[in-house]
């Protein structure tokens, strides 16, 4: 029970810092070098995002193939389907710059007003912001590797320390007036680094578990298509995440950075919640086995999602006087957009019992309709609204969208995958 324990520690603490980084970067880049810097690293960072895309379904498949390997479900298959991922990873990235480059030559006009401002600022941030995205394809794919085979402590390591050590350049350069382009170079400098050693780790894991599943040649085509099926729901994801950001820049500019702030604290929520769950996903090959185990397992994830954001929730509100009188920028109006942007948040995670299923089961292509409706929710909320209700346009899309995700997986998801009831 210890060791975990202390696996779903050090999970925690990697999505932790993978979640909340980018949260904590642009508020600390914004302290250190004003409001307007703070609103063109985040639509920089925003625009950046869209190579998110290219994660495809983040290699779920992955996980669960090396762990099969190191146990009594091993299957002579799993290797190389581990291979054929590394080899997808690497197209990933080739295309990934050429697509980071189009990003580039169209950032100013998905941004206009902020390009008035900001000269070529937007256009070099993009650039730096866009280099950090594009190493999280190899990062995802090498840390649930590394996790799946053991390595929980290691991969906490390479995260999370190298992201500290960032900021702490970040703060340091900026109390002795050094450039923003300069610092922002540095600080992506530093996390890459950390990445890469993490791929080291990795690789060296998987040797241990079978000499040849690194060096020998893979093939992406063989695993492209059960990616591009789960990538279609990261995808639409994309559209919740990233797309209601660019509306609020482009129609509300001086609103962009806390846009960016409170989806970036659901995404670090979320990403906390889903590595705490992350070690009892691996256990469903026992939940199978039990009569209604595959459903009370769905109910369990939502039970302690729910719980779970509560209690941040509440943690917030009581922490909301003192960030109130540390910074203006901390308003009622902020704190309440946040607030339900966290909130329909949970919803969505709330379903992430049912993705469990699916992902096991081989068919993740089944959270597509939910994660679609929640998509074309919180897009077309925060477009109608957002000359209205200004920034708690954003806030009422998450929350109509994570509630409609959450019943449609639990109502319609459940049921198709045949062993929820």
């Amino acid at each position: 029970m210890g060791g975990q324990r202390g696996q779903v520690l050090a999970s925690v603490g990697t999505r932790l810092a993978l979640g909340a980084y980018p949260l904590v970067f642009i508020l600390a880049f914004g302290w250190a070098y004003g409001k307007a810097a703070f609103d063109v690293a985040a639509a920089a960072s925003n625009w950046a995002n869209y190579l998110n895309v290219l994660l495809l379904g983040g290699f779920v498949l992955v996980p669960p193939a090396v762990a099969r390997l190191r146990s009594q479900d091993r299957r002579s298959e799993d290797a190389q389907l581990v291979r054929d991922h590394i080899a997808l990873e690497r197209w990933l990235v080739v295309f990934g710059v050429v697509a980071a480059a189009i990003l580039w030559l169209s950032v100013d006009r998905a941004f206009p007003l902020l390009a008035q401002r900001a000269g070529a600022s937007l256009a070099i941030w993009f650039v730096l912001f866009a280099v950090l995205a594009l190493a999280q394809l190899p990062m995802t794919l090498w840390l649930g590797a590394a996790q799946a085979a053991g390595q929980y402590l290691q991969a906490f390591a390479c995260i999370a320390l190298p992201r500290l050590i960032a900021l702490v350049v970040l703060l340091l350069g900026a109390g002795r007036q050094a450039d923003a382009t300069w610092m922002l170079g540095a600080t992506v400098v530093v996390v890459v680094a950390g990445q890469s050693t993490l791929a080291h780790i990795g690789r060296r894991a998987l040797r241990a578990i079978d000499t040849g599943m690194v060096g020998s040649q893979g093939a992406a085509g063989r695993v492209l298509a059960q990616n591009l099926s789960a990538g279609a729901i990261g995808l639409v994801g994309t559209l919740v995440t990233i797309v209601p950001v660019t509306i609020i820049g482009r129609l509300l500019p001086e609103e962009v950075g806390h846009a960016h702030v409170a989806v970036s604290l659901s995404n670090s929520i979320g990403a906390v919640l889903v590595a705490a769950l992350f070690p009892l996903s691996l256990a469903l090959a026992e939940r199978t086995r039990e009569p209604g185990g595959i459903w009370r397992h769905c109910l369990r994830v939502a039970r302690l999602v729910g719980m779970s954001v509560a209690a941040l929730l509440a943690a917030g509100w009581v922490a909301f006087p003192v960030c109130s009188k540390l910074s203006d920028q901390c308003t009622t109006q902020v704190a309440t957009v946040a607030s339900l942007v966290v909130v329909g948040a949970g919803l969505r995670l709330a379903s992430l019992g049912v993705f469990h299923v699916a992902v096991y089961e081989g068919r993740p292509h089944l959270a597509l309709l939910s994660a679609t409706v929640e998509a074309i929710a919180v897009v077309l909320i925060t477009w109608l609204l957002v000359g209205s209700w200004l920034l708690l346009a954003l806030g009422i899309g998450f929350l109509v969208g994570g509630g409609l995700r959450l019943l449609i997986a639990l109502g319609i998801e459940a049921r198709a995958l045949g062993r929820g009831t």
